[in-house]
């Protein structure tokens, strides 16, 4: 790499660390949701004060060459939790304790998660093995035993994994039990014999206990219980915890989902278990959700709830479910908490919490499932989907019962387990979550019923239900960050629509942009989740393999510089990278690296992209920047439709409504909320419009609820246009001007509004806007304000401007650029 590559490289890492200071936590949490191995470079540069890369980092602290208090505690921590919980690389484990070690053993400038960052090394010691260290921790740390009743110590002295050098089998179950002390719960112990500890368990509670619900009009509660292919002992264990409840008013519904027919003896053998028990023999397999869906039509109790077929169910479960919808009928219904663990009743597991809510648990009235439906059409998911619509349906949370009464057992070869990761899940329940989450915002307590039939409301991704076979190619898949809501976006969104009208098959597959920073998962945005549940796009997963793509158009070059580990299981014809910004901004800041992102790019979809410059200074930065054969003749340009002018001759009401789009950074607002609010005042002399996510604004102002007179109008709540006709003063800023007109302005100058921009930008714009630094921009609106003729005269020179811009012929850009012939094999052409 040339010396002026390198500094590119440290510029651009430096901006992403300035992003990221003061939310180290939203930059992990980032890396991790997007399974970025990328992003380790920003956590490393940070915690060196940009001295060393990743790899030096990794190497220094595993050789024990670097002092702890050379390297910011912070970000080396961030850095060791990426490391450990993505486990990609073959020193993962071995760095990220070593550096966790460093940080812990540290007797001042501790982090602000240590105690987090003490149960991550407490969890990889135990992985390990490294028992006398993890005793040392204990000793040295005694706030690591503040985690759930110390159970790290209990699970780490358990009997069943260290024999004679575990605690005595009475004394870990005594500690084991302290989970169920604190609830005043019964406690358990474990039937004598050799088996799997977990199918021994076993709780006897006080007699006075047994009976209850047997009392004249306690409600029947029906249990229903999913199986295929069950394990005898663990199905018969999950049974017997439910016959024992002290709610004895019950019903155990067992639907065995077509399981083969040597298993028949063993339905049997459940069926004679007790009279109390029903099993339902399923012709076809249509998955955990479908026959749960046939017990709810079933069930003769007045309530419903679930239990897996390997699961262990306390005796008190029942009875503190029940009591709790009497005691608040008024609640839809409720779950408890499980204790997630082993066959060898161990709960450690690296970057997780053994208490959580248990989703099968949902206990319900059932004539209220029976109204909404059930359960989607899905073989994964769907439970946690049911209780958020039943909550919205009753506009009501689930209540939830934060007692141990659950234990859910964790196998390394759980179909569920391909699809989780500390801080991160497969994109298909991030995208199944995104539609329902949507759906159920936006529906009438009508709409959230399921009218019947296997097809679902919203976008089920295809793994959720049956394995589809391979469908029409699609003829375009664009790639963009689709949980934002932003210029890139609606620029995309419009190119969609016109490939739509010229007959081509369109896709869209998500990829996060490392500088939208978020702690937790994000929605796609409104729009495009529409055209997905709607069937008009469809959304592709990168390990799907079942899709032919002709051109995959990647709308931001900044998205290839911080990707996913892996690659695609599908390989495009053909790879087109849009560049609508230079790598390096008029203010010298460095966007992206165009080298590094296009070998990711290959590594990732297994083709040599062709960069598209939307104008003559991109392309003279990139053909500086990469070799000639990478760069398309073509000239990008995404469709811009104003639509009929509207003529403006004065203000839309008393007051002037000033408007502006929220952005989606920081960055897209002044640095300082002083000039921010000079720009939007807070005062009732003047009405604020913004649209899009408040998130960005609020970050700008430092607060968590904006001013009394700014309203927000996000995409579910107004279209654009109709957010453009209530303006009358478009106020917009951007740290660097741009080089050509953005959508935005445009936008808001077909549809009459007067729009006002910093000086700087005038030789883009030119008599189309005014211009005014943040403290003139106020008197500027009343002097407009007060005189009709020169408001209409602004008004009228923006239309005329925006009309110059007007372009409909994308779809035929798009037909060149998928005609272009591909200057590299694919990756399985490569490979012979």
């Amino acid at each position: 790499m040339s010396s002026t590559e390198d500094l590119w490289r440290a510029g651009m890492i430096q901006g992403y660390i300035s992003r990221g200071a003061g939310r180290i936590a939203e930059l992990e949490s980032t890396a991790l949701r997007g399974a970025s191995v990328h992003m380790r470079e920003i956590l490393a540069s940070g915690a060196s004060q940009g001295t060393l890369g990743y790899a030096e980092i990794v190497r220094k602290v595993l050789e024990g060459s670097v002092s702890s208090y050379s390297l910011s505690a912070d970000w080396l921590a961030r850095l060791a939790g990426v490391c450990a919980l993505q486990n990609t690389e073959p020193t993962d484990t071995e760095f990220a304790t070593a550096a966790l070690q460093l940080i812990n053993h540290r007797r001042a400038d501790w982090p602000t998660n240590r105690r987090q960052l003490l149960k991550l090394e407490a969890e990889l010691l135990f992985e390990q093995d490294r028992f006398d260290e993890l005793e040392k921790l204990f000793a040295d740390h005694p706030e690591v035993r503040s985690f759930h009743f110390d159970y790290l110590v209990t699970d780490s002295r358990s009997p069943f994994l260290r024999g004679s050098h575990g605690l005595p089998l009475q004394r870990w179950l005594e500690r084991f039990n302290r989970q169920f002390d604190d609830y005043d719960l019964a406690p358990v112990s474990l039937r004598p014999g050799d088996g799997i500890p977990f199918n021994r368990l076993t709780s006897v509670p006080e007699a006075d206990a047994h009976g209850v619900g047997e009392e004249p009009g306690d409600p029947l509660v029906t249990v229903i219980m999913t199986a295929f292919q069950p394990e005898r002992e663990d199905v018969l264990q999950s049974a017997r915890s439910i016959l024992e409840q002290t709610w004895q008013n019950l019903e155990l519904l067992i639907l065995d989902d077509a399981s083969p027919a040597d298993y028949a003896p063993m339905l049997d053998e459940l069926e004679t278990l007790d009279q109390r028990v029903r099993v339902i023999r399923l012709e076809t397999n249509g998955g955990t959700y479908a026959a749960r869906n046939i017990g709810i039509t079933q069930a003769r109790g007045q309530y419903v709830t679930g239990q897996d077929a390997d699961d262990w169910s306390h005796p008190q479960r029942i009875e503190k479910q029940v009591r709790d919808l009497v005691q608040h009928p008024d609640q839809p219904g409720n779950q408890v908490y499980t204790v997630n663990m082993t066959e060898d009743l161990v709960r450690i597991r690296r970057g997780y919490l053994p208490y959580i809510p248990s989703a099968p648990t949902l206990m319900a009235p059932t004539q209220l499932l029976r109204e909404l439906g059930g359960y989607l059409p899905a073989r994964k998911a769907a439970d946690n989907e049911l209780r958020n619509r039943l909550a919205a349906y009753a506009r009501k949370p689930v209540g939830l019962i934060k007692e141990p009464l659950i234990f859910m057992r964790i196998l390394p070869d759980s179909l569920s387990r391909a699809d989780f990761r500390p801080g991160w899940q497969h994109p298909a329940r991030r995208a199944f979550w995104s539609a329902y989450k949507t759906w159920h915002a936006r529906a009438t307590p009508e709409q959230l019923r399921l009218t019947g039939g296997d097809v679902a409301p919203v976008h089920v991704p295809p793994r959720f239900t049956e394995p589809p076979a391979p469908g029409p190619k699609l003829d375009v898949v664009i790639a963009a960050d689709w949980c934002e809501y932003g210029p890139e976006q609606i620029s995309a969104l419009e190119e969609i629509h016109q490939l739509l009208q010229a007959g081509l098959r369109v896709g869209v597959l998500h990829l996060d942009n490392a500088l939208h920073l978020a702690r937790y998962s994000r929605t796609h945005c409104a729009p495009i989740e529409e055209l997905i549940s709607t069937g008009q796009v469809q959304l592709v997963l990168a390990d799907e393999d079942f899709h032919e793509v002709g051109l995959l158009l990647v709308r931001n070059p900044e998205l290839l510089q911080f990707m996913p580990a892996g690659s695609t299981a599908f390989t495009p014809d053909r790879v087109a990278v849009v560049a609508e910004a230079a790598p390096r901004d008029a203010s010298s800041k460095v966007k992206y690296l165009p080298a590094e992102c296009a070998r990711h790019a290959e590594t990732y979809f297994g083709r040599r992209a062709q960069w598209v410059p939307s104008r003559a200074r991109v392309r003279s930065s990139l053909e500086q920047l990469l070799p000639v054969e990478d760069l398309s003749a073509l000239t990008y340009a995404s469709p811009f439709v104003p639509g009929a002018s509207r003529k403006r001759r004065s203000l839309a009401s008393r007051r002037p409504v000033i408007g502006r789009w929220a952005g989606v950074t920081r960055e897209d607002w002044p640095t300082h909320a002083a000039e921010t609010l000079l720009r939007w005042p807070a005062n009732e002399a003047t009405d604020v419009r913004l649209y899009g996510d408040p998130a960005a604004a609020q970050r700008a102002l430092g607060v968590r609820h904006l001013p009394a007179n700014w309203v927000v109008f996000e995409s579910v709540d107004a279209s654009r246009s109709g957010f453009y006709r209530g303006v009358d003063f478009f106020v917009h800023y951007a740290q660097t001007p741009p080089s050509q007109p953005e959508r935005a302005v445009l936008e808001a100058m077909a549809s009459g509004s007067v729009v006002i921009l910093p000086s700087a930008f005038e030789t883009t714009y030119r008599g189309a806007a005014l211009y005014a630094e943040a403290d003139a921009v106020q008197p500027l609106i009343r002097r407009y304000s007060a005189e009709e003729e020169l408001f209409e005269a602004q008004a009228a020179r923006g239309v005329a401007f925006a009309q110059k811009y007007a372009w409909t012929a994308y779809a035929d850009l798009i037909g060149q650029l998928a005609e272009q012939p591909q200057t590299t094999p694919d990756r399985e052409t490569l490979a012979l």
